[in-house]
């Protein structure tokens, strides 16, 4: 015996019953705050929506949200109005693996004239590739950094290690001086004629070892 137009119905009337009943045992709960980006302020009288099927959408009057759905991937998407214009924008992409509550927070954004909201979110992490990119020109500047600062220093320990003597006292003076000292001041302690000590300061720059400063009619001597 066939089925009547009333058995059919009854009998969808009770499968659809069925999947609801499963889609919710199955389901969970994403609910959340609102907030400002000035100052993290609660922001009510946004419209908050999420893509199940049907599109679920609330207007929060108390700067809090929450939706009932089952298993799956969604998309959470905020709008701030004011005056009938779009002044900010949230938009949060959810995985619901199990049931549960799911706390989802949303911080609602400036919205700039050359950003289209339906794009969705803009993702601001970097790949393991560009960090890669970014990371090693890093690396390579402090080593060499590092390397020629090492160099230089060697350099001038050994240039300081081959002084002649007369040399050697002339550094020691100017250490003694707390590295700095002016030329007629180093020739008074040394007791050196102007050409010798002219000579030797020479010397001294063209080793890397000193730095020689004009100032007024003399010169003030560093110790590098």
């Amino acid at each position: 015996m066939g089925w009547n137009i009333a058995n059919w119905k009854l009998f969808l009337l009770i499968l659809t019953s069925l999947i609801s009943f499963i889609s919710i045992s199955q389901g969970a709960v994403i609910h959340g705050k609102i907030y400002s980006w000035e100052d993290f302020s609660i922001l009510p009288n946004t419209v908050v929506t999420i893509n199940t099927t049907p599109e679920q959408r609330v207007v929060s009057n108390d700067g809090s949200y929450s939706f009932n759905v089952s298993l799956g991937n969604y998309k959470i998407e905020a709008f701030y109005y004011v005056n009938g214009e779009l002044k900010y924008y949230a938009s949060e992409n959810i995985t619901v693996r199990s049931e549960g509550s799911y706390n989802i927070d949303l911080l609602l954004f400036p919205v700039l004239p050359e950003i289209n909201t339906s794009l969705g979110e803009i993702n601001f992490e970097i790949s393991v590739e560009e960090k890669n990119y970014i990371i090693y020109p890093i690396f390579i500047a402090i080593a060499i950094s590092i390397f020629a600062y090492f160099k230089l220093r060697i350099r001038k320990r050994d240039v300081r290690q081959d002084f002649p003597e007369d040399l050697k006292m002339l550094v020691e003076e100017i250490k003694k001086a707390g590295g700095r000292i002016t030329q007629k001041e180093l020739r008074e302690r040394l007791k050196i004629s102007e050409a010798k000590l002219s000579l030797m300061l020479a010397d001294l720059e063209r080793r890397g070892v000193i730095e020689k400063v004009k100032k007024g009619r003399g010169n003030i001597i560093f110790l590098r």
